[in-house]
Order: C-alpha cells, then sequence, then structure tokens
C-alpha cells in the first residue's frame, strides 16, 4: 500500500487516509449497532468536506455499480470518494468490510478488513489494501 504514496500529492494521502478511516469507523459502528452493514459511501468535496453517502441494501456487486453511478455523477464537485460494502472472502468463506478509495489525481484502491462479529462482539483482523481500476474518474 505504500507504493501508491510515492506518487501521490500530500492533499490526496490525506483525502484518501481521511476516507479510510472513516469509512471503516462507519463500517464497524453498523456492524456493532445492527449486525449488518449495508452500503454506504463517503466523499471529499472541493472544500475537503466529507459527506456520507447512503445506499439501499443490496448485494456487494449491485451497491459498487449503483455507487459508483451515483458518485460519478458527483466528480465534478467532488476530489475523493470511497465506496463501502461488505463482502464475503473466497479463500476463508468469512466477511470482510471492502473500501474501494479513489482521488481526482488518479488513485485508486481497494482495501478489505476482515472481520468476525459475535453478537456485538466484533473482532477485525489486519488491513489488505491492493491497487484498483479507477471507476469514477476515467
Amino acid at each position: 500500500m505504500v507504493a501508491w504514496r510515492e506518487t501521490a500529492s500530500d492533499l490526496a494521502q490525506s483525502d484518501l487516509d481521511g476516507l479510510l478511516d472513516e469509512a471503516l469507523t462507519v463500517a464497524e459502528q453498523r456492524l456493532t449497532e445492527h449486525g449488518q452493514l449495508v452500503p454506504f459511501g463517503l466523499v471529499v468535496d472541493r472544500k475537503g468536506t466529507t459527506q456520507l453517502i447512503t445506499a439501499e441494501a443490496a448485494g456487494a456487486t449491485q451497491s459498487l455499480a449503483l455507487g459508483t453511478a451515483a458518485i460519478g455523477a458527483m466528480r465534478s464537485r467532488i476530489r475523493a470518494a470511497a465506496l463501502v460494502v461488505d463482502v464475503r472472502l473466497p479463500d476463508t468463506g468469512g466477511d470482510g468490510v471492502e473500501v474501494f478509495l479513489e482521488h481526482a489525481e488518479g488513485i485508486a484502491l481497494t482495501v478489505l478488513e476482515p472481520y468476525r462479529l459475535e453478537g456485538e462482539n466484533l473482532s477485525v483482523s489486519p488491513l489488505e489494501a491492493s491497487t484498483a481500476q479507477r471507476r469514477i474518474w476515467r
């Protein structure tokens, strides 16, 4: 996950770090309070204000497509975005919070936080990050 930082501006790094922190905080809170994660998005507007974008309950693939379209329509007014969905991990069959992050400067990442929820007790595993295809600013 470090490699993208070598070419990203300080602003892009700050925007994406802030979005990831906020995305994981909201996701973990929703999991512990409601026992499930309804997909949502976050955007950073041109002034640096972060906004929460809610989505209808749907599968991860459909939610990503709908969220990408909705946030894509906003791209002239924002500089960074995150799409957050609950996913099933194919290797383990466990659960994970997937955060797709993209910045107007051209950076796109997917971060996965594996988790285990037992009642209201949430335990998370280390983050896994990878570069991703751009979806919003193509």
